[in-house]
This record gives structure tokens, C-alpha cells and sequence, in this order.
């Protein structure tokens, strides 16, 4: 069975490993020009497992584009592997491959289609991620299942465990189901459309840190952008902090503290950076001051302060 390979994040280097050590027959591997790949924060040059498995790898801009199709065609592989990939696929390209295009969604489908399933996973505090293998279609994410598994999120989990939990599941996932695409056994289950929802795209603003919110919005906002992704910021007058890791208070804060305004850093203690919220405090554990300055007791954080105009 002959595979075209297509992605370029961390997960898919975790994945064409796998696949390669499931005796899959990778043909080419198309992977975007570090030159656009800037909007992926957790963007992985896949060329040295390419190389290490003696593969071609083609660096492309648009898996759609007239190029690469012929490219695709060329190869004339039995199924692409679309795994870590933010285009959708065109009707030509899904077309090429007898047994169709495979991706990717790090959720429950149909639950949760759309846009940066982990980080909005947290940011709603879920309690359930999960990943699915489906087969590609013209829409987002609403081909047929080809092979799905959930798992618990816990108040501790962030981004980064998320992120190891589904390369893990992906582990399982493609040992499974490899095998049955070769023999042509391989499950195909129809989403129920009707259990749908999608999540937006998220953009910069998305990320700012409104510290007036309550204490679990803010934690569920830090956990859910810190690595691999790009943390969540606020601003320190014109300066701009990444809050990398933060933690639910586990003591109280003396009652005069209640007074002080939203954003407000109250002491600095073992467990953190006391910052006052909207109902109370939240401890900054780990976070990074473009200014290079150190936060302390009586700075407040906020929203961006533009320097005063002068005539």
C-alpha cells in the first residue's frame, strides 16, 4: 500500500515514526516550507525522519495547489496520510488516492469540529478530549470514523499533556488500524451530522488575559496556550508578559487584598506570583517579561498601555 504523507507539527513527526514502524510503505512526504510555517507554533521540519528512512520530501505552500497535484498524482499512492495539516483538502486532491485521504481531529467527533480543538478543550474546562482517525471529505472534519478514543482531562492537564496524551492514542491508533487498510478491512462509521458543533478560529486577541474574569476562566485560558503553543499574555504598561504556567491558590490571601484592583500583583510567595482576579487570585508560576523586568508586589497587569503623546 502506497502512502503520500503530509504534515508539518510536532504530531506529525510522532506519527510518520509510527508509521514507518508499522512497516507502512511512505512514498513521499509533503511538508510545508519553513517559510509559512510561522503561524505554527509547534511546527517540526520532517525532513531528517524523511532522510533517516531515505523518503523524498517535497516542501510545499498548498497541498491544493496545481504543483502539488500533479505531484500527488505522480506518486499514484493507494492513501494520503493528512496528519498535522491546516488546509482542507480539495475534491481533486481526495480524489486521487483509490483508498481516499485519512486525517486527523484531536476531539469526539462530530463533537467539537473546527478550529484548535486542545486549546479550546481547556479553555471551556472539559473534563473529556479525546482523538479520531477519519476519512477526508469536502467539508471540516465530517468524514466517516475511521477509528476514535476519548480520555479524561484533568484540572492539572495543560496543553502540553494534551499533547502528549493524543501521540500517545495516535501510537495505538495507527498500530490498529494500518494493518486493516492494508487488508482492506478497515472500519468506515458515518458521523451523525446532527451532534455537530464547530469551534471558531482563535486569533491574538483571543489570548490576552482579562484579569476582571473569574479565577478558573483565567487558569483554564494559561493552561490551554502554554507550550507547545504561545502562551497566554498580558501587559506590564507597554511591555508584554507570557504567562507561561499558573496554579490554583491552595492558600488564602489576607483579607486586605480583597481591595486591591484586578491584575494587581499582591506578594510574591513560594507557590507563585499572587495576581488578583476577578473573584479572588491566581498564583503565576512561570512567565516571561518581555521588558525583562521581575513582577513585584504593588506592579499591576493589564491591558496594552501606549505611551503618552507628547506635541
Amino acid at each position: 500500500m502506497r502512502i503520500v504523507f503530509a504534515g508539518a507539527v510536532d504530531f506529525s513527526r510522532h506519527a510518520l515514526v509510527e508509521v514507518l514502524s508499522c512497516g507502512g510503505e511512505v512514498v513521499a512526504v509533503l511538508t510545508l516550507d519553513p517559510a509559512h510555517a510561522g503561524f505554527n507554533s509547534d511546527f517540526v521540519d520532517l525532513s531528517p525522519v524523511a532522510e533517516r528512512h531515505h523518503i523524498a520530501l517535497h516542501r510545499i505552500k498548498n497541498i491544493n495547489g496545481p504543483e502539488t497535484l500533479e505531484l500527488i498524482r505522480s506518486l499514484k499512492p493507494d492513501v494520503v496520510f493528512v496528519f498535522g495539516w491546516s488546509q482542507l483538502i480539495s475534491k481533486a486532491v481526495l480524489e486521487i488516492p483509490p483508498l481516499g485521504c485519512i486525517g486527523t481531529h484531536p476531539a469526539l467527533l462530530p463533537k467539537n469540529r473546527g478550529r484548535h480543538p486542545l486549546i479550546w478543550t481547556l479553555v471551556h474546562g472539559l473534563s473529556q478530549g479525546g482523538l479520531t482517525f477519519f476519512y477526508l471529505d469536502e467539508g471540516a472534519d465530517s468524514g466517516d470514523i475511521l477509528w476514535q478514543k476519548g480520555f479524561p482531562v484533568t484540572l492539572e492537564d495543560d496543553a502540553g499533556t494534551l499533547y502528549q496524551k493524543i501521540k500517545i492514542l495516535a501510537t495505538d491508533a495507527i498500530k490498529e488500524f494500518l494493518p486493516q487498510l492494508i487488508e482492506g478491512k478497515a472500519p468506515r462509521l458515518a458521523q451523525d451530522h446532527a451532534q455537530a458543533n464547530y469551534w471558531r478560529k482563535r486569533g491574538q486577541s483571543d489570548g490576552e488575559i482579562h484579569w476582571d474574569r473569574p479565577t478558573m476562566e483565567i487558569y483554564n485560558l494559561t493552561r490551554a496556550l502554554t507550550r507547545p503553543y504561545v502562551g497566554a499574555h498580558a501587559y506590564h504598561g507597554q511591555d508584554k508578559v507570557l504567562i507561561w504556567r499558573s496554579r490554583l491558590p491552595s492558600s488564602g490571601v489576607p483579607r486586605e487584598a480583597n481591595d486591591l484592583a484586578a491584575g494587581a500583583v499582591f506578594s510574591i510567595r513560594e507557590s507563585g506570583i499572587v495576581v488578583r482576579t476577578g473573584d479572588g487570585f491566581l498564583d503565576i508560576v512561570e512567565y516571561e517579561h518581555k521588558g525583562g523586568r521581575v513582577l513585584a508586589p504593588g506592579d499591576r497587569l493589564g491591558g496594552f498601555e501606549p505611551a503618552l503623546m507628547q506635541n
